[in-house]
């Protein structure tokens, strides 16, 4: 029997869009407004979109560093040590979810949007610099990690508040462009290492992520005004007191926790089993390739079937394949796995956030429910 798409409900796991009886009314005036898209709600998915791009695309792209890194002026240090300049960068993105998350419900986007777009900018010239590990993890790791935390967060917070039965849908569209980076980043990336050398690649890229930055940073503008109360101990407890929350972080705690592996180690895993270096870094695209087609698509299921089950189902098949992974030798069977992957994985990334939006009747904290998952999981 069809789910009924007006009321976006998860028959299975027993969740509906709709706030809890025992909100206050403004938080039930506020989610009953809400427009659903408008001009004014797609420009900020537009904006959305080409700030991942140039931000999540590339953290999608970790594994074309991580083999030009090993392969190149790292070559002396071991994988793992390599594989920490980006572990620190995505753990500052979503670590930096509990300061950045509140600071959207109390200053708004353009806060964060203007100095994290001079800060992420500013990485890409100081990688360039970098010839030793230790610049390279300060450069890339952590100021690109803080810079990344000041753009996600207001990106996805904004997209929430201006859609009610298509957030799916929506924040699917905004995510959507990592898998679309991920795929054109690898090509970019290699061409521009081959031709220009590393250090003026990395100038490159900075121009051309401040490109796209720019008129992000004029379209993302949050529906509602920001929230003028600090953030208390009692928001913390409350935002806790919802089962369906804390169900929900502790199972994306334990989803991320090898969730990104494939994006690390996906070429280095391929050229282990003789395929060509070419070959291999192609893989990162062919993953992301599948990405854009599961966050596409998971975002017009989770509308009509429900967040939650379609986010469940995609993690599951996304973990059963991860432990496949590593029986999986074949050139053939390494790209069809690159693929399916990043169907799954694609599918649960665009869709996460939006379970958390379908469990906050009071958009005002939403920022702060973010805040406080991109923690726990920046600890997978």
């Amino acid at each position: 029997m069809g789910v009924p798409e007006a009321e976006s409900g998860d028959p299975i796991l027993g969740m509906s869009d709709a706030p809890e009886s025992g909100s206050q009314p403004k938080e039930q005036e506020i989610f009953d407004t809400t427009p659903d898209g408008g001009l004014r709600g797609w420009l900020v998915v537009l904006g959305g979109f080409l700030t991942f791009f140039v931000t999540f695309g590339l953290i999608n792209s970790l594994g074309t560093f991580q083999a030009y890194y090993q392969e190149g002026f790292l070559a002396s240090e071991p994988t793992s040590a390599i594989s920490w300049i980006g572990s620190t960068q995505l753990f500052l993105l979503f670590f930096g979810g509990i300061i950045f998350g509140p600071q959207f419900d109390k200053k708004g986007a353009k806060a964060l949007f203007i100095p994290g777009t001079f800060i992420y900018v500013l990485s890409f010239m100081l990688t360039s610099l970098s010839t030793k590990y230790y610049q390279l993890m300060l450069a890339q790791g952590v100021l690109g990690g803080i810079g990344d935390a000041m753009l996600f967060y207001p990106t996805i917070a904004a997209t929430s508040q201006w859609f009610k039965r298509r957030k799916g849908y929506a924040m699917g569209l905004v995510i959507a462009g990592s898998s679309l980076g991920g795929i054109c980043w690898p090509f970019i990336l290699q061409a521009l290492f081959q031709h220009v050398g590393f250090p003026w690649a990395m100038r490159i890229t900075g121009f051309i992520c401040l490109a796209f930055l720019i008129p992000a940073c004029l379209l993302v503008i949050p529906r509602l005004p920001p929230k003028q109360t600090q953030v208390t101990k009692k928001d913390l407890r409350d935002a806790f007191k919802d089962p369906r929350y804390s169900l929900l972080v502790a199972a994306m705690f334990f989803v991320f926790w090898g969730m990104f592996l494939p994006f690390y180690y996906l070429p280095i895993y391929g050229i282990s089993h003789h395929m060509t270096i070419d070959m291999a870094n192609n893989l990162v695209a062919t993953l992301n390739a599948g990405s854009l087609v599961g966050r596409l698509a998971s975002g017009l299921l989770a509308d009509k079937f429900g967040r939650f089950n379609v986010a469940f189902l995609c993690a599951l098949l996304a973990g059963t394949l991860l432990l496949c992974m590593f029986v999986i030798t074949t050139s053939n069977g390494i790209i069809a796995f690159s693929v399916f992957y990043g169907l799954f994985s694609g599918g649960l990334l665009s869709l996460y956030l939006a379970c958390v939006a379908q469990v906050t009747p009071n958009l005002n904290l939403i920022g702060l429910k973010n805040g406080i998952l991109g923690v726990f999981v920046s600890l997978a």
